[in-house]
């Protein structure tokens, strides 16, 4: 039952159906890394940008839900000596992913097959 509206499903397959949004959603997040290090101190680092992108898409298969995937954009490569790879960075802003979820009505309940 969807405790919001009252409304009885068959399954848990259709009650997460009825709480589908769009089919999907882009999201960009900014991400500071140490690309370079250049002395022993820890203030001794080059910093850069990275920008994570986060794709949403609608998967209506047996289990439905939204799927995610994602890639980094950075202007030194990544992961370095310093800084993790890419599942490291989605890690790191996982929160953040999930606030403007949310702030969507997007709940875990429609995070399918998600890395975290």
């Amino acid at each position: 039952m969807n405790n919001s509206t009252g409304e009885e499903f068959e399954d848990e397959d259709e009650y997460l159906r009825s709480m589908k949004q769009d089919d999907s959603y882009q999201f960009s997040y900014d991400y500071e890394y140490v690309a370079d290090r250049f002395g022993d101190g820890d203030d001794d680092v080059k910093l850069e940008n990275a920008r994570l992108n986060v794709s949403l898409t609608w998967d209506d298969s047996s289990a439905p839900g939204y799927v995610v995937s994602y890639t980094v954009d950075s202007p030194t490569p990544i992961p370095n000596d310093w800084t993790g790879d890419a599942d490291q960075v989605f890690n790191d802003l996982w929160l953040a992913v999930t606030a403007d979820l949310s702030s969507l009505g997007i709940g875990s309940e429609l995070h399918k097959d998600w890395p975290i």
